[in-house]
This record gives structure tokens, C-alpha cells and sequence, in this order.
């Protein structure tokens, strides 16, 4: 809560605390896109199976 208000008090801090949860944002949502396109395309939770499975 110190840091929202610490950042919110000027302009300039208000635009770094935008930018810093838009970037959180979608870094999560390509974390979880990822995740459910391998679910979805190999059936696997990583690419770690992904990779072993095409070896075999």
C-alpha cells in the first residue's frame, strides 16, 4: 500500500505503476495462453514432455 502511494503521488510514478501492470498483465496472459495451447495442440502441461515425447 506505502508503494501505490509512494508511486501515485507524481505523474511520472503513476506512469512507470501503468506500465509496470500492463507489462504483468500480459506477460501472465502469454504465460497462460502458452500453457493452454500445449494442453490443447500436444496434450502436455510442458515443453519439457512436449520435447521427450517427439524423441521417442
Amino acid at each position: 500500500m506505502v508503494l501505490l502511494q509512494m508511486f501515485g503521488g507524481n505523474p511520472f510514478g503513476e506512469l512507470i505503476l501503468g506500465f509496470l501492470v500492463s507489462f504483468l498483465v500480459v506477460a501472465f496472459g502469454s504465460y497462460v495462453g502458452v500453457l493452454m495451447a500445449l494442453q490443447s495442440f500436444f496434450e502436455e502441461s510442458s515443453w519439457r514432455e512436449v520435447v521427450e515425447n517427439q524423441s521417442d
